[in-house]
């Protein structure tokens, strides 16, 4: 049988002008999703971001006895009943959310049994950091044929927590299994992220008693015995909302993104000023403007409140036709780069030595048949295409679709071409 290809038919050279409306957090979506299998009675979560990895989750939530009911952006999540805490290979989804699962298992059911990790092919994800901190509260590990198995030995108890590295996914794991301890659990060198805050004000509002540091990289932790089902509205998706200001540079146009928190992209909106897009902030709306030549800069990849890894990506297209030399250097995955042979195939002037891009800006990218690698390298190359001047083709779209709602249609919003196509 003939295998249809999917994908993109871009025509660029336009300048995008308009507004976009930002969705929820894909990355504070699933540990809040989680967080609702700790809780007796049902939960209504809403601003949930309707892209496909959200939707795989859901199915996950459902495959293991969890009832939900899906409304438009929200979705009711019913944990009374319990459910299996088991994820098998043969069940489970291939996104990367799967993994908070495991701290909310060990949580309510002392117990786990999860498959292999899945998300985008960007470099090594260990979860080392998740493992000791569990053994720390009391939990057994065992890896069996690629099946992670987790069991409470005598009681789920707190415990002072150091991690090696401010891993996002180990500082929601250890939250979600330590709020219903016994005792206290400290967290040090935690994540900061927003999403981890987020999932912290959706616990306490659930009736947790968890408290953070000035700095926010330390969290006091008091296990209760039951936490109650509440109504909680995401945060905003920071990385749509910065990947949306880059395109108003990419294309020298005018892009104002709606329903934003400004605080949680100031590294994304320093470096944007830096390299000469006007950028004007009122409340929760952001303004890109684009008011003339845009110049190279310097990225380091950071945790937060550094510049984000995945918006390396798309600031890496947009210096590609910056005026002068950029360097970026990532120092969160060791794939973040699989999309230069495309942009080098637009046109672009980029060498990579490891870890790091050296980028010379040209005039203007050419038009060409790319291939998305993954979410946030995809959503970079249509952006490049969508400032190629010509009709350019993007495969393998449905890597953007894991992670960016509507996003053909909030293109053609601020006057993009953009259309699906499959041969």
């Amino acid at each position: 049988m003939e295998v249809k290809v999917e994908y993109l038919e871009v025509e660029g050279g336009k300048s995008l002008k308009g507004s976009v409306e930002i969705s929820g957090s894909k990355n504070a979506a699933f540990p809040i999703l989680s967080a609702c299998l700790l809780i007796e009675g049902k939960c209504h979560i809403k601003n949930i971001p309707e892209i496909l990895d959200v939707k795989k989750f859901i199915n996950q939530l459902k495959k293991i006895g969890v009832n939900v009911l899906i409304g438009a952006h929200e979705v009711e999540i019913d944990a009374t009943s319990g459910f299996k805490p088991e994820i098998l290979p043969e069940e489970k989804e291939n996104i990367r959310g799967t993994q908070t699962l495991l701290g909310a298992f060990v949580g309510r059911e002392r117990k786990a049994s999860i498959a292999g990790l899945g998300g985008c092919n960007i470099g090594s994800r260990p979860i080392d950091q998740h493992e000791k901190g569990l053994r720390e509260l009391g939990v057994e590990i065992i890896w069996n044929r690629g099946i992670l198995k987790a069991q409470v030995k005598n009681k789920l108890k707190g415990n002072k927590i150091f991690l090696d590295k401010p891993s996002v996914g180990a500082t929601e794991n250890l939250i979600l299994a330590s709020v219903v301890a016994e005792g206290e659990t400290v967290i040090e060198n935690a994540a900061r992220e927003p999403e981890v805050k987020d999932l912290i004000n959706f616990l306490n509002k659930a009736g947790a008693q968890i408290s953070i540091n000035g700095t926010g990289s330390t969290i006091f932790i008091k296990g209760v015995k039951k936490l109650r089902p509440v109504d909680y509205t995401i945060i905003p998706d920071r990385i749509e909302a910065s990947t949306y200001l880059i395109l108003a540079g990419i294309t020298k146009g005018n892009i104002k993104v709606k329903n934003v928190i400004p605080q949680h992209l100031e590294a994304v909106i320093m470096k944007l000023k830096e390299i000469g897009l006007d950028i004007t902030i009122k409340e929760n709306e952001i303004t890109g403007a684009y008011r003339g030549r845009l110049y190279g800069t310097n990225i380091v990849t950071l945790p937060y409140p550094g510049f984000p890894t995945d918006v390396q990506s798309q600031i890496l297209a947009l210096l590609t036709t910056a005026y002068g030399p950029s360097v970026i250097q990532e120092n969160i995955f060791e794939n973040r780069f699989r999309i230069v042979n495309d942009l080098i195939k637009m046109g672009a002037n980029i060498r990579v030595e490891d870890k790091t891009a050296f980028v010379v800006g040209v005039d203007e990218l050419k038009p060409s048949i790319v291939t998305a690698p993954d979410l946030r390298g995809g959503m970079a190359l249509l952006l490049a295409t969508l400032s190629a001047k010509g009709i350019s083709k993007l495969i393998d779209p449905f890597h953007i679709d894991r992670g960016y709602e509507n996003y053909i249609e909030k293109i053609r919003l601020v006057g993009g071409k953009v259309e699906r196509k499959s041969d």
